[in-house]
């Protein structure tokens, strides 16, 4: 069947930024869309209350990721994040 109306340019969907470009029916998988924002600042919701956990995102294995948590007063990480994916609800990274 055919994809019509989705608003994505035909030949497939650009990535918006965060990776290569791909056809329709091949997509990047959740890990590698998570290793593009490696050093950017997140917030992944977590847990069945998806309480937020803001920091910058350091690494990404393939059932975790890592999250820094820096302090406000010296900008130094306070605190090591490591996170199972299967308990992460959703990741918010800015664009």
């Amino acid at each position: 069947m055919a994809d019509s109306g989705t608003g994505y340019p035909s030949g497939g969907y650009s990535g918006g930024g965060l990776g290569g470009s791909y056809g329709p029916g091949y997509g990047m998988t959740y890990t590698e869309r998570l290793k593009n924002s490696v050093g950017r600042n997140v917030t992944v919701y977590v847990g069945e209350e998806s309480t937020p956990v803001m920091g910058m995102l350091h690494d990404v294995g393939s059932d975790y990721v890592e999250v820094h948590r820096m302090s406000n007063m010296n900008n130094t990480v306070n605190e090591a994040m490591l996170i199972p994916m299967h308990a992460i609800m959703a990741v918010s990274a800015p664009m």
